[in-house]
């Protein structure tokens, strides 16, 4: 009796078929998977950083700024850009710019060229620039400082009602919070930055 080993046309046929359906399934999947966790790492970055401008202005009862870096990362930038990387420093002299002698709490780097595409700052004329006050509050205290980033996916719905994009309001208190919701996002009304 002749025994036939290996797989016939047809069943490899079906195996590359379901293969191919998986592949076309997974990828855009994973896909979003990375880009959610890129938009997370840059936002959670930034807003840890913030924290710790507000917790140092406190601590050290000195006037802290959150500001854009410069190329290399050793004062601030004019353009108010933060996807190039920012510094956190110790502002004694009020003037808003790293001076030599005044300490820099942290630098940090780009926060990477493909995911973030628009990180806008509201109000516009700060340069970038978030200073908080020895009590920790914003050194306007009347006023809020709104963060928006963005990438490739623009404005649409990850599941849930999560937007792609992500708004960080820095109050008046200098407490920064995260908003992610979509209706909150594209809200002109509550978001002056307009949604991505």
């Amino acid at each position: 009796m002749y025994k036939k080993e290996g797989f016939s046309l047809i069943e490899l046929m079906v195996i590359i078929s379901v293969l191919a359906l998986a592949l076309g399934l997974g990828i855009p999947a994973f896909n979003d998977m990375l880009s959610n966790s890129r938009m997370s790492t840059a936002v959670n970055d930034l807003v840890t950083s913030l924290h710790a401008a507000r917790g140092e202005a406190i601590s050290r009862q000195a006037s802290v700024v959150l500001c854009p870096a410069n190329a290399a990362a050793t004062s601030c930038q004019a353009d108010g850009d933060l996807k190039a990387g920012w510094l956190v420093f110790v502002d004694s002299d009020g003037n808003a710019a790293a001076d030599a002698g005044e300490p820099v709490l942290q630098r940090h780097g780009p926060i990477g060229s493909g995911p973030v595409l628009e990180l806008s700052i509201f109000p516009a004329d700060s340069g970038g620039r978030i200073t908080f006050s020895a009590a920790g509050t914003l050194r306007v205290a009347e006023s809020t400082t709104d963060i928006q980033i963005c990438d490739t996916r623009g404005d649409r719905d990850t599941g849930g009602g999560v937007a792609a994009g992500r708004w960080i309001r820095v109050q008046p208190t200098g407490q920064p919070e995260i908003r992610r919701m979509r209706t909150d996002l594209q809200d002109s009304d509550i978001n002056p930055l307009g949604g991505c």
